[in-house]
């Protein structure tokens, strides 16, 4: 991607509906458990309901160890799992067609929206560029008998799950210890912290998708700065 006139990298989570082909796309900067986390979370409100079962594959960001035919699923992600009260389902190991519906057409949108490489002053700019693309192209698609995709979406809303009264709070806390020179190490970058804290303490922080909070308790305080797009740098 082209953001503020800086070449990047991005990463996709386009999870797909597979009898009407509605779809969501949504672009992150890190590939991390944080943008998976959000990127249902935002898939589930953009669609207003949720599928009863979700196929993944084997990801590390999901399932934390394989025993057997079972999957032990990671902390956060059971979490998930747990507030929206949907089946998590994963792929036969090495059977990549399980789910190859999604695998091609996360292909297909790059070639078709991605390309060439779109430009845009924030991420998240493109990101709803994109998700208004597909949503157009949705409108107009027929099947090979003739049915629209908004008929079959029509058929297959009524039977997904309603989504809870509460969306799930993307955020990671993680305790941190303040270096006497006010700064603070997470996930690999440096933040500045104020002087004043600047004592042998470990406060809280919750890691965001796109901020990072910092909690102080003594003295009191709070700040918030944007996540560094990168597991390195200072901020």
């Amino acid at each position: 991607m082209e953001v503020g006139g800086e070449r990047r990298k991005a990463w996709k989570f386009p999870p797909r509906l597979m009898y009407s082909g509605r779809e969501f796309a949504w672009l992150y900067e890190r590939r991390d458990q944080l943008a998976f986390l959000d990127g249902h979370v935002r898939a589930f409100a953009h669609m207003g309901a949720m599928a009863r079962r979700c196929v993944y594959d084997n990801l590390g960001l999901a399932v934390r160890k394989i025993i057997g035919a079972k999957r032990e699923l990671t902390g956060w992600f059971l979490a998930l799992v747990s507030q929206y009260l949907f089946e998590p389902d994963f792929a036969r190991i090495g059977e990549g067609h399980d789910k190859g519906g999604v695998e091609s057409r996360g292909k297909a949108i790059r070639l078709a929206h991605l390309t060439p490489i779109p430009r845009g002053e924030s991420l998240e700019g493109i990101s709803r560029q994109l998700l208004a693309d597909l949503d157009a192209a949705f409108e107009v698609r027929r099947d090979v008998s003739g049915t629209s995709a908004s008929e079959l979406w029509t058929q297959e809303r009524a039977q997904l799950l309603p989504l809870p009264a509460t969306s799930f709070e993307v955020r990671k806390p993680v305790p941190v210890e303040i270096s006497s020179r006010s700064m603070v190490r997470i996930e690999g970058a440096w933040y500045s912290v104020p002087s004043r804290w600047a004592r042998p303490v470990k406060p809280p922080v919750k890691s965001a998708r796109t901020s990072t909070e910092i909690f102080c308790s003594a003295p009191p305080g709070c700040g918030s700065t944007p996540r560094l797009p990168q597991p390195w740098g200072r901020r």
